[in-house]
Order: C-alpha cells, then sequence, then structure tokens
C-alpha cells in the first residue's frame, strides 16, 4: 500500500482544521475567506497527484508543481501594489538566503535543513519588511520555486547531462512545508510582538 506524502496529509488536515471554523484569525491576517482557503487547499492536494510530462530526454514537467506557481499568482494579482512588491523582494531574499546556506552551510543533518529554511527565512523576513502573512505565504513558496530555477540553470550552464524534473515530489512538498512554516512562524513572532506591545501599555499606564 502506498504511503500518503506528508504534504498531502499536512494539506488535509489544514483543510479540516479551516472547514470546522479553526484557524480564523490566520486567514483574516492573509485577508483570505475560508472558502478561498479551502479551494486553494484542495487545489494544492490534488496537485500532489497530477502525471509528469516529458518535454525532452532530459527535462520533464510535472502538472502538480504548476498548482502553487498558480496559487503564488492568485495570492499577488488580489492583492495592493505595495505588497506585491514587498512580497517579490521578500521572495527574491529568501530565495537567495535559501540558495547561499545550501551552498555555504556543511552538509549535515540539523544544521539547516533546506526543506525547512524557506519557511523560517520568509517568516522572519516578512515579519521584519512587511509583518504580512500573507506575503510570508508567498515568499514561502516562491522562494523555493526560484531556487529550483536557479538549480536548473546551474545545471544547464554546467553543461551536466542530468534528467532535471521541474516541480517533482521534493519539490512540491518543499513548497507546501515552506509556506505554511513561513505563515506559523510570522503569526508566532507577530503575536510575542503584540503581547510585548501591551505589556508595555499597561506598564506605561
Amino acid at each position: 500500500m502506498p504511503s500518503v506524502p506528508f504534504s498531502v496529509t499536512l494539506l488535509t488536515f489544514i483543510t479540516i482544521f479551516i472547514f470546522l471554523g479553526l484557524g480564523e484569525r490566520v486567514l483574516d491576517n492573509m485577508r483570505l475567506t475560508d472558502a478561498t482557503a479551502i479551494l486553494i487547499l484542495l487545489l494544492m492536494i490534488g496537485g500532489h497527484f497530477l502525471p509528469t510530462l516529458s518535454v525532452s530526454p532530459t527535462l520533464r514537467v510535472n502538472l502538480g508543481g504548476l498548482i502553487p506557481i498558480g496559487v503564488v499568482f492568485y495570492l499577488l494579482f488580489t492583492t495592493s501594489r505595495v505588497e506585491q512588491k514587498r512580497a517579490v523582494f521578500i521572495s527574491i531574499l529568501t530565495a537567495l538566503m535559501i540558495f547561499l546556506s545550501d551552498k555555504l552551510l556543511p552538509i549535515q543533518p540539523g544544521v539547516l535543513d533546506p526543506v525547512f529554511s524557506g519557511g523560517i527565512f520568509a517568516g522572519i523576513l516578512s515579519n521584519l519588511l512587511s509583518r504580512s502573512r500573507r506575503s510570508a505565504f508567498i515568499a514561502g513558496l516562491l522562494g523555493v520555486i526560484l531556487v529550483d530555477l536557479a538549480n536548473v540553470v546551474q545545471l544547464w550552464f554546467a553543461k551536466i547531462a542530468q534528467p532535471i524534473t521541474l516541480g517533482g515530489g521534493g519539490l512540491f512538498s518543499s513548497m507546501v512545508i515552506s509556506a505554511f512554516l513561513a505563515v506559523i512562524i510570522a503569526e508566532i513572532i507577530g503575536e510575542v510582538r503584540e503581547k510585548m506591545h501591551l505589556g508595555g501599555d499597561q506598564h506605561e499606564e
């Protein structure tokens, strides 16, 4: 019996939580309705089961990987111009930090796992530069996508004859984990910052 990927399990649980009315505060901070959030999650779950098409002998495209890209465009085009620019800027910074940490840090488990680094960087950067949960989610997704594209370009310029799969299963899981981890980190930092601010106001009184 084939095992269900962790990313699909995660998306399923989050969909159930939202359907039950949980996570309202997070959705409000992301400026998403329950129905929109559930639709996005269901599309991402379905995307995992889409096939991979061969474009050339060395290049394949996983159709499921196109779903998160579509989600990114939707979230970008349904927000303000200012947040669009900030989200893209944070995404580029996130991708740069993932790329550099992957190249410069020792290849050892536990130092900074690439599966989680995107979410960590996106969550922290979004708090520093915008305090937007939507930007955190976008950067978590888009940052991982940009790194994958950078690796593809690097292999192409190096003329390494290695089969490349755009949006493969590993990338899909990394995007899902990264996006939701970024929102969790942004939410935690936001809550701590808010409580510290309220505590400071009470002291002044």
